[in-house]
């Protein structure tokens, strides 16, 4: 995450402040944008496209339980994920090799919508193993097959992926059954730091921070996921 706007997502940190630091502009705008997700009550996940040089071209968040949203932005939807929003406001054909940076790998409708848009390399933070393999679409056809598919860059193995993961699995309405899924792939985990944080006023206190200070605040128990 640190150096070159492609650079590697595995180094270590000896605080949340440096880890921070150490981040390009993308990959504070994607944390920016999906911590608004968490703090407006909708699947904290956010998202940047972004020129080689780090110059970001579109910013965008989830929505999939908002009532409105921008101007060219899906809301109020299970299509409102934060890479389709972003993609979304892309001009045809106006941009291409660009940089998608995530918090959160992509499920298996925005790995479709990115292998259609203009995007060259994707960055993803957390590790969602629920949708783990579904970019991998050279398998579904001799042409896939031969075309260029885009870079993957993730997941992160230091605290800033398990982060990635962990906020995406707040609330709101998880199931009984999409957590029992969860539990079976490995979350088990992530899943019980999220109770532990909703079982008391916890969460709440964490989610009143800014992004930087939540990871500051988490990084303890973020550090011993990251290590497991």
């Amino acid at each position: 995450m640190t150096g070159s706007h492609n650079g590697a997502v595995d180094d270590q940190f000896a605080s949340a402040a440096e880890l921070w630091a150490g981040l390009d502009e993308p990959w504070r705008e994607a944390f920016r944008q999906a911590w608004e997700a968490l703090q407006s009550g909708t699947i904290a996940v956010g998202a940047c496209a972004s020129s080689a040089d780090g110059s970001i071209v579109s910013s965008a968040r989830n929505r999939v339980f908002d009532s409105d949203g921008p101007h060219g932005e899906i809301f109020g939807s299970s299509l409102a994920h934060a890479e389709m929003n972003v993609l979304a406001k892309l001009e045809f054909h106006r941009h291409s090799n660009l940089v998608l940076t995530t918090t959160l790998e992509p499920c298996l409708q925005c790995a479709a919508a990115i292998r259609l848009g203009p995007i060259a390399t994707v960055r993803f933070a957390g590790r969602d193993a629920y949708w783990d393999g579904c970019h991998d679409f050279g398998k579904l056809s001799a042409r896939e097959a031969g075309r260029t598919q885009a870079v993957r860059i993730g997941p992160s193995r230091n605290e800033l992926g398990v982060f990635g993961t962990l906020i995406a699995r707040f609330g709101p309405r998880r199931s009984p059954r999409f957590e029992r899924r969860l539990r079976a792939i490995g979350d088990g985990p992530v899943i019980d730091l999220v109770d532990e944080l909703e079982s008391t006023d916890e969460k709440d206190r964490v989610v009143d921070l800014e992004v930087d200070q939540a990871i500051a605040y988490l990084w303890p128990r973020l550090r011993k996921l990251a290590a497991t």
